[in-house]
């Protein structure tokens, strides 16, 4: 099914294609001045992806050798797994960096954004005694069973790693002048998840050789994000509004959170929902329009919103494809370093067709932000139905805060 998928999103990657080579020889025959059509601002994206697609081709064919010269090193799984910490790093960046880019009215200390993400890295190895006792001394293991993994799945995977990432935002949020507008509970869970994904990130490209690099990236670390952040989401909506029973919303973020993460790891796991594993391709795909909405709503209910600031998307976009393709292309040169250049051809093919329409289209997706109060993009309503009203945004947002701390 997963193959299926790739070949039916690859041919609305092709006729995309088709469509931007239709408008560029459009916008050629109509720009009088040649010099201003052939700035590089204006094919950036093309020159960039092309540029580092063609140089990665190069380097593999003419400067790595067909055996690699690593292949009976002593070290070479030490190296392996160092190596594949740094990617896992570098997979968190990219995405700490998109995060808090959004965060555009008053932006979060790179301090406190390294401090949450430490923290996520240490509470992820909570995971173990927790699952520890659920499978000795409650008996929740796998057996094949379709109910009974996929209870595995919400309860074992989904509600434990979601509360171990929780951990660390509910630490953060203690502090009211770290924590004060509406999408700072969305930045820190993230975050807290992407130390999550540090962690497991780097044990999986360990465990699968460094082939998994573009999967951990495109996919699993933002999942981790969407998932996390909708008990961030449901955090800011209790925490920012004057309910009686906001603890209903915090319960109901958090079991939302863990079922999404169950039943995205479902279909993956249980031996017969893997011959429809499309099915979390096609989950992801929902659930990264659902985050964009939290995203776009919780920035927009800023209680530092300006008109004066403005949010490009187009710098986001490019900022997306540029590191996520460039991180494709290094993910290549390593394997050919690792595994020589005819291993590094045919992963850098199969890279490109299983993953370059998801480049294409998260970054697409993830930037498309209508900076206004209220306001989304159009094709957004069904989630944005979905999803409860972001609050109002406040000026006296500091004294609701200390009328708030006496209530509790």
């Amino acid at each position: 099914m997963w193959g299926a998928l790739t070949l039916v999103f690859n041919g609305f990657g092709l006729i995309l294609l088709y469509q931007f080579i239709k408008y560029k020889i459009r916008d050629f025959r109509s720009e009088t001045d040649s010099h201003k059509y052939w700035r590089f601002s204006r094919h950036k994206y093309v020159l960039s992806v092309g540029g580092m697609l063609l140089l990665a081709a190069l380097i593999i064919e003419f400067f790595i050798p067909e055996v690699s010269p690593l292949k009976d090193a002593v070290n070479r799984m030490d190296l392996i797994q160092w190596t594949g910490v740094a990617i896992a790093f570098s997979i968190s960046i990219i995405w700490a960096v998109y995060i808090r880019r959004l965060d555009i009215f008053e932006p979060e200390s790179w301090w406190h954004i390294l401090i949450v993400f430490i923290m996520g890295c240490v509470t992820v190895w909570l995971v173990y005694p927790i699952s520890g006792f659920l499978n000795n001394q409650i008996g929740l293991n796998l057996d094949g069973g379709a109910f009974n993994d996929f209870m595995y799945c919400f309860v074992g995977i989904g509600m434990v790693e979601e509360f171990v990432k929780m951990i660390p935002l509910l630490i953060i949020m203690r502090f009211r002048n770290i924590v004060n507008e509406p999408y700072d509970y969305l930045l820190y869970a993230a975050i807290s998840a992407l130390g999550f994904a540090f962690i497991e990130n780097s044990m999986y490209l360990f465990r699968t050789d460094l082939f998994a690099i573009n999967a951990r990236a495109l996919m699993s670390s933002v999942a981790h994000m969407t998932f996390s952040s909708v008990i961030g989401y449901s955090y800011m909506i209790s925490s920012t509004r004057r309910l009686r029973n906001g603890w209903y919303y915090i319960l109901g973020g958090f079991l939302l959170a863990s079922l999404m993460h169950g039943f995205f790891d479902f279909w993956l796991i249980n031996p017969v929902a893997k011959q429809y594993n499309g099915m979390s391709f096609i989950f992801f795909i929902l659930t990264t329009h659902f985050w964009f909405t939290m995203k776009n709503k919780a920035v927009n209910a800023s209680y530092f919103f300006s008109d004066n600031i403005k949010l490009v998307n187009d710098s986001l976009r490019f900022f997306l494809i540029f590191w996520l393709v460039a991180l494709l292309v290094g993910s290549t040169l390593v394997i050919g370093v690792f595994h020589g250049n005819i291993a590094a051809h045919e992963f850098l093919r199969g890279q490109v067709f299983a993953y370059g329409f998801l480049i294409y289209y998260l970054s697409f997706s993830f930037s498309r932000f209508v900076i206004a109060p209220r306001a989304l993009a159009a094709c957004q309503v069904v989630f944005d139905k979905a999803i409860p009203e972001e609050p109002e945004p406040r000026e006296d947002w500091q004294a609701f805060y200390e009328e708030k701390e006496k209530h509790w």
